[in-house]
């Protein structure tokens, strides 16, 4: 985790030294500031702008802000670029003695809680951490999600869930992959071979009426409110001739996912052949769905076991027989579940590598 650290006193500059030390032994990237001369005593890097310059570029460029000093402080250099709590970085506030340290924003998908904890650890202080489910030591379907590194399609309807567990409901739970552990309390496992309506009565006598569904693809809700969760596990490989458009890409992309039911969230990179590296439209598409494009040479591809859609053209071209199908396969390291698509200069093909996860042991 990239993170940034800030302090205002001398005492503080001490603790913020001791923080950054215990966080890159931990393996996070940190830079840590401090005011003038308060700074260089402790050996940290000396602020040499507003807090209010210092805040709006950490908060773009990190993943997590350590304010140590007051919570006014900090509440009030934040404001202007709090967004949403799905893109706003962590921020934890640490008095200067190193007492307390408080998770103030992005608890869950910020990962302020975890970092919090890992402060308090460091110093020795006392971690506050206001979260409802967390106070209640409840499960938490953003906090798992991140964990698991699923992306939530709904945020409101996530916090109908929270609110849902916090009142004692019976949450609906099923999953496309398996999960392993201990099924945590008011959470119920629904099968894919099992009928929602027709049985599986929670605890209290009564179907689960809202749940979360763990799934690559767009369907119909499990529940009568269904969250879903999706993996980011499918590779999309593309073959196009020179100096395509991105329109053009983008259209067959888009057909091939809703013929096939696949969340475009489901998508975790691109890839091709070397010689497309530098194709604009992939590049474009990449940045567009915030993915990396991968290349690989025509000796890697042809190098690849498998039935593949073999091309007389395109080996003449490239120097192998199919680049979709062998790039999304090779890049995944997964198994192929949408074969080459042709259209308008642009082939796809789609493959997914295997998946599970893990309830977080209470």
């Amino acid at each position: 985790m990239k993170v940034a650290l800030i302090s205002f006193t001398g005492e503080g500059a001490k603790t913020c030294c001791k923080i950054e030390a215990g966080l890159r032994i931990d393996g996070h990237d940190c830079s840590a500031f401090g005011k003038g001369l308060f700074a260089e005593g402790a050996g940290i890097m000396s602020l040499q702008n507003s807090l209010d310059e210092w805040t709006a570029a950490a908060f773009s460029k990190n993943e997590a802000l350590i304010f140590v000093g007051a919570c006014g402080i900090a509440v009030r250099a934040i404001a202007p670029y709090i967004k949403d709590k799905a893109v706003d970085p962590a921020v934890v506030v640490v008095d200067e003695k190193g007492k307390y340290a408080i998770s103030l924003l992005s608890g869950h998908l910020g990962g302020a809680n975890d970092i919090t904890q890992k402060i308090a650890e460091i110093l020795g202080a006392q971690p506050v951490i206001t979260t409802a489910t967390d106070l209640n030591q409840r499960f938490a379907v953003d906090d798992w999600a991140k964990r698991n590194h699923l992306r939530i399609d709904d945020m409101k309807l996530a916090k109908e869930i929270s609110a849902a567990v916090l009142r004692g409901e019976t949450i609906g739970v099923s999953s496309e992959d398996p999960i392993e552990g201990v099924l945590p309390e008011q959470l119920q496992l629904i099968t894919d071979q099992e009928e929602i309506k027709g049985g599986n009565l929670s605890a209290a006598g009564q179907y689960p009426k809202i749940g979360f569904r763990i799934s690559i693809h767009e369907e119909e809700g499990t529940f009568d409110k269904t969250l879903y969760l999706i993996p980011q596990r499918v590779t999309i490989g593309i073959g196009c001739r020179k100096g395509i458009r991105l329109e053009a890409v983008e259209k067959l992309l888009e057909q091939v996912l809703e013929e096939h039911r696949l969340s475009i969230k489901s998508i975790e990179k691109l890839c091709s052949i070397d010689i497309k590296k530098e194709e604009a439209a992939l590049k474009q598409l990449a940045d567009k769905l915030g993915v990396p494009l991968q290349v690989f040479s025509a000796e890697e591809l042809e190098q690849l076991a498998g039935e593949f859609t073999a091309s007389e053209f395109v080996n003449q071209i490239t120097g192998v027989d199919n680049v979709c199908e062998r790039a999304a396969v090779l890049g995944s390291r997964g198994e192929l579940i949408v074969k080459k698509h042709a259209q308008n200069g642009v082939t796809i093909a789609m493959a997914v590598r295997n998946g599970g996860y893990r309830w977080k042991q209470q």
